[in-house]
């Protein structure tokens, strides 16, 4: 990760190395920077059979963007579903989220093979919280999302979420990984869900608010999006990657806008096996390519996650 020289003639500055998917957190005038760690060459090495994967998740704060503390570690693969015994470890795609007096970690954990891309993504999504945005962290001892083989969009892997509070609620961003069987080739795409405890989220749309096209530079895989609530224009600010072809030497990356705008109207939903009376969501959108998408409110229930706290022993990482 680099950041920029403003000054002529200045090279980039690196801020940490061997690190990817990162996400910022601020709060009274401190930046805080989480990502996933990786060993030195970790990333060409695990494509070898005998090599598996292993990454934890590290924060570096500032105060203006330009100098960093010196890392720390605060989770670390410790379920048995953070592991995988084929792949490895692995914890990802950090997003925190404070929650009254509380700090929430979302993250990725544990992988899954998916063949005609040629690598791995994350199987599951969890949590941990803690008092402090440097930990400890106590962890969930179960995902709250994980794949499953009768959802058509999320069948393969979870992937990542970033979850935004918005009117008393928390809305989430989903990645689901998923087989299409008419293609015949894997894809991903972004779910819309809500939660009224940040645990338990349904799914608002029966489809994805953003998806593959078939063709063009979004035609296979859409993934790793960042989303930002803007209250003066009401509106949602999603960029996100995405591929035109599934493997990794065919595929060219490129990097989208999504913008979207939350329509509400009263109905009752079913949450947790009780009828509450509630707003429903709607969330039409325009991607950068000027193309519109309105998409049907409908609630689709998912499994309730059992919450239990642990409090895991921190290591310490070494400041490079």
């Amino acid at each position: 990760m680099y950041q920029k020289m403003e000054s002529a003639g200045k090279k980039k500055k690196s801020i940490v190395r061997n690190a990817m998917r990162p996400f910022i957190f601020f709060e009274d005038g401190t930046y805080y920077l989480y990502y996933e760690r990786y060993k030195f060459l970790h990333v060409l090495m695990s494509w070898f059979p005998y090599r598996k994967w292993k990454s934890h998740i590290e924060v570096k704060t500032s105060k203006d963007l330009v100098h960093w503390s010196a890392p720390k570690t605060v989770i670390v693969p410790k379920f048995p579903f953070h592991k995988d015994p084929n792949f490895g470890e692995s914890v990802s795609n950090p997003c925190l989220l404070k929650f009254g007096d509380k700090y929430r970690m979302y993250f990725s954990s544990s992988l899954v093979m998916i063949p005609d891309c040629g690598f791995c993504e994350p199987k599951y999504i969890t949590v941990a919280e803690s008092s402090s945005p440097l930990g400890p962290f106590s962890y969930f001892s179960e995902p709250i999302l994980s794949p499953s083989d009768m959802d058509p969009f999320c069948n393969l892997g979870a992937g990542s979420i970033k979850v935004i509070p918005w009117k008393g609620r928390y809305l989430g961003f989903q990645n689901g990984i998923f087989w299409n069987p008419v293609r015949k080739e894997s894809c991903s795409a972004i779910l819309f869900l809500q939660s009224e405890d940040g645990i338990h989220f349904d799914r608002i749309n029966q489809t994805p608010i953003l998806g593959p096209t078939g063709k063009g530079w979004k035609a296979s895989h859409v993934y790793a999006c960042d989303v930002k609530y803007s209250e003066a224009e009401n509106i949602f600010i999603m960029y996100f990657n995405a591929r035109d072809k599934a493997h990794w030497t065919k595929g060219k990356e490129a990097i989208g806008l999504f913008v979207g705008k939350v329509e509400e109207s009263k109905g009752n939903t079913k949450l947790e096996s009780k009828q509450k009376s509630k707003s429903k969501s709607k969330l039409a959108s325009q991607s950068n390519r000027n193309s519109s998408a309105k998409s049907q409110t409908k609630t689709k229930s998912k499994p309730s996650a059992k919450k239990k706290l642990t409090n895991p022993k921190q290591k310490k990482s070494k400041s490079k």
